[in-house]
C-alpha cells in the first residue's frame, strides 16, 4: 500500500501542475531539514502544488478528519502524513498533536522536509489569515532537541491564483527567503512563548512577501485594470498579447501594497481613482476586451494582419485540436458535471473538478488504449498510447489561443473605424497612467520616511 500510495500521491501532484498552468519563481529549496510554510486559499490543490514546487518529498501535515474520508485516508497514512487535531474538530483529542509533532522533530532530525499551512485553515480572503504557531513550535522544538546544530530553515511558498477557480488558468508557487531557525536560539532559552511569537510572526512576514495580498477583492480588480493599463506603455502589441502571471505578479505585489496605503491614507484620492479604472474597465468589457485591451488609432492594419495570420495558424491546426477533444471530451465533461452537480464553495470548486478528472481521465485512458489494441493490435495501442497525451495538451493549448484570437477579432471590429473612440480611450490611459506614477512616488517617499523616522 505504501508504494501505490506514493505512486498515488506523485501522479497527484504533476496533475495538478496540469490542470493549472504552474509556473516556479524565486529561489531554490536549501538542502537539510526544511520546514514549509505556504497559504491556503485553494483546498486540496494547495498541498499538491506546494509538494510540486519543493521537487522533493515531504512528510504533509493535514488536519485530522481528512484521515476519516474512505480510501483517501488510507493513502495519506500510507504516505507518511502526519494528522493535527483543532479545537474545532474534537477538542478531546488535542493531546493526541504531542505525538505528530514528535513524529515531525523526529523528521527534521532525519534531514526530512515537512509541508504545514499555518493559517490553519482554507479561505477566501483575499489575504493571508492570522498564522498559528505550529511550524515555530516543531521547528525550534527540533533545534531544541538536536541541541542547536540540525540546521533547520523554514522556507515560505506563496501560492498566487490568476483564477482559483478555472481549470488551465495560471499559478506561480513562488519560494520565499529562508529562515534559520537557530538565529532564535537564545530568545527561546530565555523563554520559550516569546521565541515562538517572534518567529512565528517572522514566518508571517516572509509569506507575505511570497503570496499575493489585498486588502479586498475590490483592491484586486482595481490593480489588475492598472497593470494592464500601465504595461500597454511602451508596447505596440501588448493589446492582442497576455502577458504570463508569473511575468505580472511582481507587479501586482507592489500595486497591492500601493492600493492598501491609498485605501488607508487617501481614500478620498483611491474612491475617485477607483472609479476611473472601473470605468475604463467597463468600457473594455462593453467593447469585447474582457483580459485584455483595444488597439491603438496607429496599429489598425498591423492589427488586421496579425489577427488573420493567427486564425490562418489556428487553421491549419484544426484537425489536430479536434482529435484531441474528441479523445477526452467524456473525462472533461465529467468533470463539469461534478461541479455542476455538487455546486461546492469557490475555495472547493478547484479540487472537485480535478478530483474528478483524476478517475476519469486514467480511464479514458485506458479504455481508448484498449479499445485500438483489439481493433488494429499491439502497434496501434502504442500509437494511440504516446499520441492521446500529446494530441490532450496540443487542444488545450489550441483552445487558449483561439479563445484569444475570437477576443481580439470581436474588439477589432467594435473599434474599426472609430479613431476618436480610441483617441478618447488613449487620453484616459495616458492620465491613468500619470496617476499611478504620482502615487508611487508618494508611496515610495512615505515608505522612506516611516523606515527613517525611528533613527531621526
Amino acid at each position: 500500500m505504501a508504494i501505490l500510495g506514493r505512486v498515488i500521491v506523485r501522479s497527484a501532484v504533476r496533475a495538478a501542475a496540469i490542470y493549472y498552468r504552474a509556473e516556479r519563481a524565486g529561489r531554490e529549496l536549501p538542502p537539510g531539514p526544511v520546514v514549509i510554510v505556504t497559504n491556503h486559499p485553494n483546498m486540496l490543490m494547495d498541498p499538491l502544488l506546494a509538494m510540486w514546487a519543493a521537487a522533493r518529498r515531504v512528510r504533509v501535515l493535514a488536519k485530522a478528519p481528512l484521515f476519516d474520508i474512505p480510501v483517501f485516508g488510507r493513502i495519506l497514512r500510507s504516505v507518511d502524513t502526519l494528522p493535527l487535531y483543532r479545537v474545532q474538530d474534537d477538542p478531546d483529542q488535542l493531546p493526541r498533536n504531542r505525538l505528530a509533532f514528535q513524529e515531525a522533530c523526529d523528521t527534521l532530525s532525519a534531514g526530512g522536509t515537512l509541508l504545514t499551512f499555518p493559517e490553519g485553515k482554507s479561505h477566501t480572503s483575499p489575504r493571508l489569515a492570522a498564522l498559528k504557531t505550529g511550524a515555530a513550535r516543531i521547528a525550534l522544538a527540533g533545534e531544541e532537541v538536536a541541541g542547536w546544530g540540525l540546521g533547520v530553515q523554514i522556507v515560505p511558498i506563496g501560492l498566487a491564483y490568476e483564477r482559483k477557480q478555472r481549470f488551465r488558468s495560471e499559478v506561480v508557487a513562488t519560494l520565499g527567503k529562508a529562515i534559520v531557525v537557530a538565529d532564535w536560539r537564545i530568545e527561546y532559552e530565555s523563554g520559550p512563548a516569546s521565541a515562538i511569537r517572534s518567529l512565528t510572526k517572522a514566518i508571517a512576514l516572509e509569506l507575505e512577501a511570497a503570496t499575493l495580498n489585498f486588502v479586498s477583492n475590490e483592491d484586486r480588480e482595481l490593480s489588475e485594470t492598472a497593470d494592464l493599463v500601465s504595461a500597454r506603455r511602451g508596447a505596440r502589441d501588448n493589446w492582442r498579447t497576455r502577458e504570463p502571471f508569473v511575468s505580472r505578479l511582481p507587479r501586482l505585489r507592489r500595486l497591492a501594497e500601493l492600493f492598501g496605503w491609498l485605501r488607508t491614507c487617501q481614500p478620498d484620492r483611491h474612491a475617485l481613482l477607483a472609479r476611473r479604472l472601473r470605468s475604463y474597465r467597463q468600457r473594455l468589457v462593453h467593447l469585447g476586451a474582457r483580459t485584455g485591451d483595444v488597439p491603438p488609432e496607429r496599429e489598425t492594419g498591423g492589427a488586421l494582419r496579425a489577427l488573420v495570420g493567427g486564425a490562418a495558424v489556428l487553421g491549419l491546426a484544426v484537425p489536430i485540436a479536434a482529435l484531441g477533444a474528441i479523445a477526452w471530451f467524456l473525462p472533461v465533461g465529467f468533470a463539469r458535471v461534478v461541479r455542476c452537480a455538487l455546486r461546492p464553495p469557490v475555495e472547493t470548486v478547484a479540487t472537485v473538478e480535478y478530483l474528478a478528472g483524476f478517475v476519469a481521465v486514467p480511464v479514458t485512458y485506458v479504455a481508448w488504449v484498449a479499445g485500438i489494441a483489439k481493433l488494429w493490435g499491439a502497434p496501434g495501442a502504442l500509437v494511440v498510447a504516446l499520441a492521446l497525451p500529446a494530441a490532450g495538451f496540443a487542444t488545450l493549448s489550441w483552445w487558449r489561443r483561439a479563445r484569444e484570437l475570437w477576443e481580439n477579432l470581436g474588439v477589432y471590429a467594435r473599434t474599426l473605424g472609430r479613431p476618436r473612440l480610441r483617441r478618447r480611450l488613449e487620453v484616459r490611459r495616458s492620465k491613468m497612467v500619470a496617476e499611478l506614477g504620482r502615487l508611487a512616488t508618494e508611496w515610495q517617499a512615505a515608505a522612506e520616511h516611516r523606515v527613517e523616522r525611528p533613527v531621526a
